[in-house]
């Protein structure tokens, strides 16, 4: 009984680690963009969303995640949808509770300078440091780019 106990408990632990919808590590230098098809190379700028079946799908510019959710929005409603912080990059945030600047000096692999800050403070001090504008997630959402 007890084998069988630990048997249904550890598939229990392997289905509930294999559906979470937290990011996955990205391989910078040989991962690729789902969108552009660019190497993802700089983790200040890095996405990904993450499916209700724990599949991440990885992007090198917040846009490129942005453009991608949008025509593919049905199949993936109920995924999460995660941006790297851009003073700390490795950091994830969800990206509805990210603080966003679209920075006029840097520049992002699209070049829509799209940057994700984990507070609003730290958007608005990097705002005051370097030229850029705050912009809500919905803004984000609505981003376009040209390819």
């Amino acid at each position: 009984m007890t084998a069988l106990r630990t048997t249904v408990l550890f598939v229990l632990f392997i289905l509930l680690v294999a559906c979470s919808q937290e990011p996955a590590e990205v391989h910078y230098g040989s991962d690729e963009c789902a969108h552009c098809k660019m190497m993802i190379t700089d983790g200040r700028f890095a996405s990904q969303i993450v499916t209700d079946k724990g599949k991440s799908i990885k992007f090198d510019a917040i846009e490129c995640m942005t453009v991608y959710h949008r025509n593919n929005k049905e199949e993936l409603k109920n995924a999460k949808l995660w941006v790297s912080n851009f003073a700390n990059p490795g950091e994830w945030i969800e990206a509805p509770d990210a603080q966003f600047v679209k920075s006029e000096v840097v520049k992002s692999p699209m070049g829509e300078s799209l940057l994700a800050f984990p507070t609003a403070t730290k958007a608005e001090n990097h705002v005051e440091e370097q030229p850029g504008k705050l912009i809500n997630w919905k803004e984000v959402t609505e981003t376009k780019i040209n390819m």
